[in-house]
């Protein structure tokens, strides 16, 4: 399931790239975050709860950032996680574009759902997915603002 999306920003590119690409300021925006832990590598472990149609768990998520170009504004990372049976993998990149006043992020998210979750619907699933990621992407918003 391929998802995409993008936002801007009244920030200059280097405010928003020093918030976007470290994790531990955008984990504090997933919904549902119950906690955290910030390793080495830019690696987060998080236990996250999630309801996704009549399905609601607590997942146990990581990621790490697979590559990342500080000069380029992007970066890649991996998310994976699971709970209730379920499981999902992704590929994740994050580019920050703009000027010294405004900035655009554009996100794109290869994702991968089994078990119970990856048996419902997909615009069920996309639907949902989208709420959280539009969820995360509005407290960003917020902590730049």
């Amino acid at each position: 399931m391929l998802l995409q999306g993008k936002f801007k920003l009244e920030n200059d590119v280097e405010t928003v790239w020093m918030f976007v690409s470290d994790p531990a300021k955008v984990i504090e925006c997933a919904p549902g975050l119950q906690n955290y832990t910030v390793g080495e590598g830019k690696r987060v472990s998080a236990s996250v709860k999630v309801k996704i149609g009549f399905i609601s768990s607590v997942f146990q998520t990581n990621s790490k950032m697979t590559s990342e170009d500080p000069a380029g504004h992007s970066a890649s990372l991996e998310l994976t996680g699971s709970g209730s049976g379920s499981a999902f993998h992704g590929l994740v990149g994050i580019k920050v574009t703009g000027s010294n006043s405004s900035s655009e992020v554009a996100w794109e998210a290869d994702m991968s759902i089994s078990g119970p979750l990856g048996s419902l619907a997909r615009p069920l699933i996309e639907g949902n997915v989208k709420k959280i990621v539009d969820q995360l992407f509005d407290c960003v918003k917020g902590k730049l603002s």
